[in-house]
């Protein structure tokens, strides 16, 4: 990790823990698609640290929001800068779908402050609400026509603004300042529409489509994953999630395995490790350890449970 990330991934660390959120451990390693996760109440978030916010590839933000779906939480990237300079404070950016703030802006949202200006093709704009303004032109008693040639715009816009369309920063002010009200609509960084795409990396390892199958004769739905510490997340609900690693053998990576207990614990989820490997062992890095043979004797929900159970019995 690079000093610049670093000291970025701590500020970020002690902005979070301030707020009174439990922060996964800054130095974690065998993170690639986050380096962050945080929990407080129901409030979740991954966040990815990048200096140049065009350096997010389709495949880490089409990971980054496979566990967001998952798990409930809002995903994001921090940055610094974008190919026109350094990102502005007060302003959501997007990259393949993936919400982006600068450190500031971050730390002012933390503190409660709402967001409205987002950035896109041709400039900065403003979400509207729609029912707001619509209600606020007809109590000041302007038709669509009035106002389209106070603010001098088509009325088509007048109606896609009240619509829900967003208004570019400049209109927008023309807008409120007419009648004097504000119908800003806060982004909300919790509900992001998903991305799919032709690129996305399909996980093709053996282990991992072995895995699966035993999984999805066991009859718990799972997500792949290709680019974090865990290699599948297995779930019935969101409040009810296992994050798997898949180990060849107990000696493979350990910072993988303290990551992964480290993400679980801030979400309060289930570690687990699966290995090829016939060991003794009933943990590692205080991950419950099962053997996939052991594992292949699962056949139900209840003979997963009983199995995990009893590694968990002997961790403790």
């Amino acid at each position: 990790m690079d000093d610049h990330r670093r000291v970025v991934i701590h500020r970020l660390y002690d902005i979070l823990a301030k707020e009174g959120f439990k922060v996964s451990e800054p130095e974690l390693k065998g993170l690639v698609s986050f380096d962050i996760v945080a929990k407080r109440e129901d409030q979740k978030f991954i966040l990815k640290v990048l200096q140049n916010i065009d350096t997010l590839r389709l495949a880490n933000a089409v990971e980054l929001q496979k566990f967001s779906k998952i798990t409930g939480a809002a995903a994001m990237v921090v940055g610094e800068k974008c190919g026109s300079g350094n990102l502005e404070q007060g302003v959501v950016y997007y990259r393949h779908g993936v919400p982006i703030l600068s450190l500031d802006t971050f730390a002012d949202y933390m503190k409660g402050d709402q967001l409205y200006v987002y950035s896109g093709p041709g400039g900065f704009y403003i979400s509207i609400n729609g029912m707001e303004l619509h209600r606020s032109r007809e109590k000041s008693g302007m038709s669509i026509g009035n106002l389209s040639k106070r603010v001098g715009i088509s009325r088509r816009s007048i109606s896609l603004y009240e619509s829900g369309n967003a208004a570019t920063v400049d209109i927008f002010l023309k807008l409120e300042e007419i009648l004097r009200t504000d119908f800003r609509k806060a982004i909300d960084l919790f509900n992001v529409e998903m991305i799919r795409s032709s690129e996305e990396i399909r996980n093709q390892d053996p282990f991992v489509s072995e895995f699966e199958g035993i999984i999805r004769r066991t009859g718990y739905m799972y997500e792949s994953m290709n680019r974090s510490p865990f290699d599948v997340v297995v779930f019935e609900t969101i409040k009810a999630l296992m994050l798997v690693g898949l180990f060849e053998n107990v000696l493979s990576r350990p910072e993988r395995a303290n990551a992964i207990k480290n993400v679980s614990d801030i979400f309060e989820q289930q570690p687990l490790i699966i290995t090829r490997e016939e060991t003794s062992k009933d943990n590692l890095g205080g991950c419950p350890l099962v053997t996939l043979n052991e594992l292949k004797k699962a056949y139900d929900p209840d003979d997963l449970i009983r199995l995990l159970h009893s590694k968990k019995s002997a961790v403790s």
